[in-house]
């Protein structure tokens, strides 16, 4: 069914990802309460024909994006919003699974809410040979949330609603290897705009030992340790705040992976209004 607002669903796609799991997404996506105008799928490169089957064989209204070359998440993101035009634009992974009355719920919210720029929620994780999903809990007042920035992410990425409009004004999607999301936050934070999030799970996103894995190691010690340089030299952090967030996180991604599996236990099922 038409929602009352009008919204596009962006899709950022590796040539190599699982057309399985491309399907089981795009069927969350066609399952929704609320149908979009359209899928904006923005490739990192260009799509192989079998994923373009899995695409076209989904019934959604679809505009496919592709690059000459790799060109990483931060390039293909903002290329996407670029190619969007509604005014609110619904993110979605390749391999997460919307709840069928997720675009409803959040489309509503910002209804009544017209002054947030970007409205989230919680995100379920299926985590192999567990029979419980876990949460990974997010604050969801606005002031919960600009605490928290300051700390970590505050949003669950694959979960947000995004005004187009908000985000091309910060300055859209920029390259920062694994912090795409949390850097475009901060920017917008510093311009005023605000954020909530829902307290209902909206999405499930299976999470694996690769999962961890990929927030693990000296890559991405190197990754974090540039992310947090760039927000105290562009000021969107206090370098006060930047040497004491390096001194807290980056000693846990070169520790054993058992003891990052418990922080991150910890923060996935942490406090949603004190954080």
């Amino acid at each position: 069914m038409k929602g009352a607002i009008d919204y596009e669903w962006l899709l950022p796609l590796a040539p190599w990802e699982s057309s399985e799991s491309l399907q089981e997404v795009l069927a969350s996506l066609y399952a929704q309460t609320w149908q979009a105008c359209r899928l904006v799928v923005s490739v990192d490169g260009v799509l192989p024909e079998h994923l373009r089957k899995v695409l076209n064989d989904s019934g959604l209204p679809l505009c496919i994006v592709e690059a000459p070359c790799w060109q990483g998440t931060g390039a293909v993101l903002a290329r996407g919003i670029e190619a969007c035009s509604a005014r609110w634009v619904l993110r979605s992974d390749a391999d997460d699974l919307s709840h069928p009355m997720r675009a409803e719920w959040q489309l509503r919210h910002l209804g009544r809410h017209s002054h947030l720029a970007v409205l989230g929620g919680q995100l379920a994780e299926a985590v192999k040979n567990r029979e419980a999903e876990e949460v990974r809990a997010v604050p969801v007042s606005p002031m919960s949330i600009y605490r928290l920035m300051r700390w970590r992410n505050p949003m669950n990425h694959p979960t947000v609603a995004l005004s187009r409009e908000a985000i091309l004004a910060a300055g859209n999607y920029r390259t920062c290897p694994a912090f795409e999301d949390w850097d475009l936050w901060l920017r917008m934070a510093q311009c005023g705009f605000e954020f909530a999030n829902l307290q209902l799970p909206l999405v499930t996103a299976a999470v694996g030992e690769a999962h961890l894995a990929r927030r693990h190691g000296w890559r991405y010690l190197q990754r974090e340790s540039s992310f947090l340089l760039r927000c105290g030299h562009e000021g969107l952090l206090p370098l006060p705040q930047v040497f004491l967030l390096m001194l807290l996180r980056l000693p846990w991604r070169v520790l054993p992976s058992v003891w990052l599996t418990v922080l991150m236990g910890c923060l996935r099922s942490g406090r949603r209004e004190g954080c």
